[in-house]
């Protein structure tokens, strides 16, 4: 895997103010002991759209916390088919299950949306966690959205239409980044989605029919968000507040 570094030109102010960009390693840097053990540890580096982070097995040496990017768990099947179990953008934590204990990545771990993300050797985030509670504490806080997102997602590939997962899919991607343009295929979209490209090209195309988003070669703009909103499943709303980053003030 080769990552383009990007080594900061100031540290202290300018690096924590990067770093808080993410919720998980923000709560982590709100101690003495987590400034100790990740300020001056910590790789702020670029990751780009389909890279891959870890393959199924790989020995998980670094975690990853998304600054601005949004990275996808997926599961794939024999056939080929790959099915998004998880979503991991500004909130969280890529490569838990090394610090669970297994030390290996159970799925396939690619990048969505291309962006930075601050990049930990996963034995200084273990060294802290043991020695730090309220360290542990916010991670265990992580771990229960993990939870929740995979468990409702599970409800939701399983008994809701395309349009309303996709619905579901954008409003998430849109959470974590903020803006409205995206890079994204609609073969890549199939592919988060477990669905077929032909289906996710119908459903795009309803719901741009009534100007919920705009599609033109690999560019898909979230024109109304608030259609998408009344399009999506009851799902979206269980996942978003089962997390810490998107919960109503």
């Amino acid at each position: 895997m080769s990552i383009n570094l990007k080594t900061p030109e100031v540290e202290g102010h300018f690096v924590f103010n990067t770093l808080s960009q993410n919720e998980l390693i923000r709560d982590l840097l709100s101690s003495d002991k987590g400034k100790d053990y990740l300020l001056h540890e910590v790789q702020i580096v670029s990751v780009g759209p389909n890279q891959v982070l870890y393959e199924q097995g790989d020995q998980i040496d670094f975690v990853y916390f998304p600054l601005n990017a949004v990275v996808s768990t997926l599961g794939i099947i024999e056939d080929g088919t790959t099915v998004e179990t998880l979503m991991i953008g500004p909130e969280g934590l890529v490569g838990m299950s090394a610090i669970l204990g297994s030390g290996r990545s159970k799925q396939w771990v690619w990048v969505s949306i291309s962006g930075d993300v601050a990049k930990v050797d996963r034995r200084i985030l273990e060294h802290l966690l043991v020695r730090d509670e309220a360290a542990l504490k916010a991670l265990l806080k992580y771990y229960r959205a993990i939870v929740t997102q995979v468990s409702q997602r599970c409800i939701c590939n399983t008994r809701h239409t395309i349009v309303e997962r996709l619905c579901c899919w954008l409003l998430m991607v849109h959470d974590r980044v903020g803006g409205s343009n995206l890079r994204l295929t609609q073969e890549a979209i199939a592919s988060r989605v477990g669905a077929r490209r032909a289906g996710i090209t119908v459903a795009a195309g309803a719901l741009q029919s009534m100007g919920a988003i705009g599609y033109r070669r690999g560019h898909l703009h979230i024109v109304q968000r608030s259609l998408l909103e009344e399009m999506v499943c009851e799902c979206y709303s269980v996942i978003k507040w089962g997390g810490g980053r998107f919960r109503p003030i």
